[in-house]
């Protein structure tokens, strides 16, 4: 009945009458037996129908059609004295029907008066002796199962895919689609899921699978089936379905018990497991159980080794606190090397830091430490034969002709683009360290790069807007409409798909093919969209506007149109912003109502809090009644807010606020600054005392520190903050303790966190930021601390 629903479209009245249709009684097939018989005078011998029932369905009251169809065909084809080939040829008297060559039907053709020749009308009988010679059902049915599987394209793999309903002690057994995949799998063929579908309805419409059930799933339509396809086994496939069965019977111990692979079980599993295919959450069970049983193991040689030890260790007790004591004091003599060496000779300070850093990796003062002496070490002025002249030169600085006006790094942080002064862009690739640069017609506003083709949005101040790629050769041009306040998600990429770029016009969005034709248009928004943005797979789009809600869109593949999807109601101001986070399962917007909400992919919001100030300050979220609220401390984290995002690990918030003032000329403009909230148990800040983000500026007040610009390392170890007081980049701990201070006015963290771009001027400097990635390149550069090296004339940063 479900194959035919599509109709009801077209005929409403489809369902309208019903009829059940039950197998078949014995009475009703008795007739079924004698009638056609009777019709094509085929004489049957006493008890023939009532023998061939008993035969085919003992102890049942119930007859399946199909079989009493291919029974009677085998006894009709023995009364003419013969047996159709296997193959589906054809032999004298034996004419199969189109169906039955393909083998998607049972029949012979057998349609009418005229399937007789006159000689053989009225001279057939079936007798019982007749139907002695068929045989059993397990023997028709195991001839006919030979028959259709010799027909298939791929027998090896359809008889494979029949053996998964199998089960290990040759009975039927029930099994979803993924199921009879993953079966396979362990019996050592791969069945791609289109082939396996198609076998799987070839073998329903063949009546050797029963349609699926309600819980979706196949199985043999006779018990024969399966002892027939059982004796098809290898000796090597009953014995892997034994072992998986075995894992099987384990895997349900431990979900219901919490009981692991024991030694034995592991031992026993390790004869094959070069030949095991086992699904991933039989496979991790395994895996968990021989690690669970290596840390036992562990943990045994542990405490044997204490008991035959713990004698030695009473009469040693005051060796042990020497000995700890003394350990203690090396540690302490290093420190005090790395700090007389330091003012001495930073490069023997440096590698005494660095061997302590292994040790503790915890303390800001000896990264503190590391970084200013790596600094007096990149900054030593020497000649092209000493090691450090390549380290200089691996590090040296990306200069332009022009000041920098805005520079941005790419999402997978393959490139580093921005435009000048001179209305020059520039791309820079960080992995083939090769620059582009070209020259633009007019004055920028915002750049955007697709790492998908290296392809760049160039959006201009006159509201206009150009696709091009990084020889600034023009793809396309397309429209924006800009704002007062946030323009820094005008438009989006697609990260894959033709769909190319989806940009804001006014109270739409207009998606763009590769070749820049308009492809959709997403109308519904009631005033200005002010942001845009593609969910990581690319199924779904976010749209932010003055109407005070975001929408949620996405492609109906029926329909070919973009629709909503959902919708994200609850701010009660100007929604600014909406951004996916990175695995496009939830969206955050930020608003002018000073609510920044972090929404599911069904509409709902799921942060009722925001955290902020050293982990003990929980502002409220959706306008309640909040006495820090009007505290002139944390006024910022109750202003309006334009943007928010997630930092990499998403355990904190940036969130971007501003406020309107005029300037010199008494126009109005909005000032931005930069906040943190995070996950109160393990976000980044990580003291409780004063830190750089909450300090006392010289005094005994603790107010919160304003960034221009934050931003938080992908390994969630340190910051950089522009500091909107003194114009200069900082880079600070979890705690907030400032390890450098830097010139410049934008900073950004590599990809994998390893270094920092400074942006200062017409400079772009890489920083070296973790210890581990400076001890690479000291190991890189063959730089010992032997190296003979001046210390002089060194830049102090």
């Amino acid at each position: 009945m479900a194959w035919v629903t599509e109709f009801e479209r077209f005929i409403p009245t489809f369902f309208s009458n019903r009829v059940r249709i039950e197998k078949m009684s014995h009475r009703n097939a008795l007739e079924a037996i004698k009638g056609p018989c009777n019709i094509f005078n085929i004489s049957l011998e006493e008890g023939f129908a009532e023998s061939l029932l008993e035969k085919l369905s003992p102890g049942s009251e119930d007859v399946e059609l199909t079989w009493l169809q291919v029974f009677l065909d085998k006894i009709f084809r023995l009364a003419l004295g013969f047996i159709p080939p296997s193959q589906g040829g054809k032999e004298e008297g034996f004419s199969p029907t189109p169906e039955s060559k393909g083998g998607s039907s049972l029949t012979t053709e057998s349609k009418g008066e005229s399937s007789l020749t006159p000689e053989l009308k009225g001279g057939l009988s079936f007798t019982l002796p007749l139907l002695q010679k068929t045989g059993d059902v397990s023997d028709l049915l195991g001839t006919f199962l030979d028959d259709q599987i010799s027909l298939l394209d791929d027998p090896a793999t359809g008889l494979t895919l029949l053996k998964s309903f199998v089960s290990v002690k040759g009975t039927k057994q029930p099994m979803k689609p993924n199921e009879v995949r993953e079966y396979s799998r362990t019996l050592g063929r791969e069945v791609e899921e289109s082939e396996l579908t198609d076998l799987i309805q070839n073998f329903v419409n063949l009546r050797i699978l029963c349609d699926k059930d309600q819980n979706d799933r196949y199985e043999l339509r006779h018990d024969a089936l399966a002892a027939k396809i059982y004796e098809k086994f290898t000796l090597a496939e009953k014995e892997l379905l034994e072992v998986r069965k075995y894992v099987e019977n384990a895997y349900y111990i431990y979900e219901t018990r919490g009981v692991t692979l024991n030694k034995d079980d592991l031992n026993y599993l390790s004869a094959y497991e070069n030949k095991l295919i086992l699904p991933k959450d039989l496979n991790d069970f395994v895996s968990h159980s021989r690690n669970k049983l290596s840390e036992q193991q562990r943990s045994l040689r542990r405490i044997t080794s204490i008991s035959a030890l713990i004698f030695f260790l009473i009469l040693a007790a005051v060796g042990r606190y020497y000995l700890r004591s003394l350990g203690e004091s090396n540690e302490t003599d290093l420190l005090s090397q790395a700090l007389a060496q330091s003012e001495q000779n930073s490069t023997k300070a440096l590698f005494i830091e660095l061997k302590l850093w292994e040790k503790d990796s915890s303390a800001s003062q000896l990264h503190y430490m590391i970084l200013r002496d790596f600094n007096k070490l990149s900054s030593m002025e020497v000649d092209s034969s000493d090691p450090v002249f390549k380290l200089k030169e691996y590090l040296k600085p990306l200069k332009f002709v022009s000041p920098i006006i805005n520079a941005e790094l790419s999402e997978k942080g393959t490139f580093l683009y921005g435009w000048l002064e001179n209305q020059h862009v520039f791309i820079y690739n960080l992995h083939s360290r090769k620059v582009h640069d070209f020259e633009v017609p007019g004055e920028l506003f915002q750049i955007k790069l697709s790492e998908k083709d290296s392809t760049l949005a160039l959006i201009y101040r006159s509201s206009s807007g150009t696709v091009c790629d990084i020889m600034g050769n023009i793809l396309y041009r397309f429209e924006t409409t800009l704002n007062e306040v946030m323009n820094e998600k005008l438009i989006s990429f697609f990260p894959t798909g033709n769909s190319h770029m989806v940009a804001v016009k006014d109270n739409n969005a207009i998606i763009y093919n590769n070749a820049g034709s308009k492809i959709a248009e997403l109308e519904g928004h009631a005033g200005r969209i002010n942001c845009v943005d593609v969910s990581p797979d690319g199924q779904f789009i976010v749209t932010a506007s003055n109407d005070l809600l975001a929408y949620i869109w996405n492609y109906n593949r029926v329909t070919k149109l973009y629709s909503i999807y959902d919708t994200l109601a609850g701010h009660n101001g100007i929604v600014w912003s909406c951004r996916f986070n990175k695995t496009g399962k939830y969206i955050i917007t930020a608003s002018a109502d000073s609510n920044i909400k972090i929404w599911n992919m069904y509409g709902k919001q799921i942060n009722p809090d925001l955290v902020f100030f050293n982990g003990y300050r929980a502002r409220k979220n959706n306008g309640e009644a909040d006495p820090d609220r009007f505290n002139p401390q944390f006024s910022k984290y109750y202003g309006k807010f334009c943007d928010a995002s997630f930092s990499h690990d998403e355990k904190e918030i940036i969130a971007t606020g501003y406020a309107i003032d005029n300037d010199s000329v008494n126009i109005k403009k909005p000032l931005y600054y930069q906040l943190l909230f995070f996950d109160v148990g393990r976000g980044f800040l990580k003291g409780y005392g004063r830190s750089y983000f909450f300090n006392d500026r010289g005094t005994d007040t603790v107010i919160s520190a304003t960034f221009r610009n934050l931003s938080i390392s992908p390994d969630n170890k340190v910051a950089e903050a522009l500091d909107a007081a003194s114009d200069k980049i900082f880079l600070l701990t979890g705690d907030g303790r400032k390890l450098m201070t830097l010139p410049g006015k934008k900073a950004m963290f590599s990809a994998n966190g390893n270094e920092l771009f400074c942006c200062n001027g017409n400079v772009i400097n890489t920083i070296p930021v973790p210890p581990h990635e400076i001890k690479r390149l000291l190991e890189r550069f063959k730089i010992s601390d032997n190296s003979k090296i001046k210390e002089e004339n060194f830049l102090d940063l």
